[in-house]
């Protein structure tokens, strides 16, 4: 999986290549040069190629690295953990892997039903997603679906929570636009009482997430992944999340869905 990850970031690589040397065949093509200047500032088009020609080169020399790794699936299901590593998909449409801190694949986040006349957009900038309504699942290593979470809303974003028979658990809701760097909201039961308030930093950066009785359900900081796995990953700056024990199954699951949906907003905005 992770070495389709890589020929994924390759494959995508060229496709923007593509779209790009179009692009650039097309201005040529009705804005001819008329001297030496003007072929100057057509090298405007040259850095945008490179860097592209250098992230599918990269990463085919990843591909080639890794095509014969094998990334063991971890055999607890992640609501038993009090640990997991997020690490960033390489796809259209953004997707969160899960790991143990000890390297084993627990799963992943991704788009449950996503409209086929979201995809141009998602390919366009994945970002832009967020906009419109869809739903995200969590996917264990064997297949089954954990939870889903829907997005819905636009100047307040409403996230309901199901679990695995499509029961809502609870809902978070986020106020959009009233901050640039900083990601705030409140989780709720399916009682509509709140449970947990969310104040983060929507970029980068360690966090706590406290209820309202001072208990840590959370704590997200930036560390180290196995070393035999620094082929894949980096060894440093890697997310990690120490999840509370002292919380219920219910509130894990409500949190589980909190932090795919936190992070997956963090890989937009970058």
């Amino acid at each position: 999986m992770i070495a389709e990850m890589y020929k994924r970031r390759e494959k995508l690589a060229y496709i923007y290549l593509t779209i790009i040397l179009l692009v650039f065949g097309g201005y040529i093509t009705w804005n001819i040069p008329a001297n030496r200047s003007e072929w100057l500032e057509t090298l405007f088009f040259l850095g945008p190629v490179l860097l592209i020609i250098f992230i599918a080169v990269s990463s085919r020399n990843h591909y080639n690295k890794v095509k014969d790794l094998s990334i063991p699936h971890s055999k607890k299901p992640i609501i038993d953990l009090d640990h997991i590593v997020l690490k960033q998909d390489s796809s259209a449409i953004t997707r969160l892997l899960a790991f143990e801190n000890s390297g084993e694949l627990i799963g992943k986040y991704q788009p449950a039903q996503l409209p086929k006349w979201l995809f141009p957009i998602a390919v366009f900038k994945s970002s832009l997603l967020t906009l419109f309504p869809f739903k995200t699942s969590f996917v264990s290593s064997d297949g089954n679906t954990l939870f889903t979470f829907e997005r819905k809303g636009f100047k307040k974003s409403s996230i309901t929570v199901y679990d695995q028979k499509d029961e809502v658990l609870g809902v978070y809701q986020q106020e959009e636009f009233k901050g640039l760097f900083h990601i705030k909201g409140e989780l709720k039961d399916e009682n509509d009482q709140s449970i947990l308030p969310v104040k983060v930093s929507g970029t980068s950066g360690d966090f706590t997430l406290k209820d309202h009785a001072n208990r840590r359900w959370a704590y997200f900081y930036n560390g180290r992944f196995p070393h035999e796995y620094t082929k894949i990953f980096r060894d440093t700056d890697n997310d990690i999340v120490e999840i509370s024990n002292a919380i219920t199954l219910k509130e894990k699951k409500l949190l589980l869905a909190l932090i795919g949906y936190l992070f997956l907003e963090r890989s937009n905005r970058k």
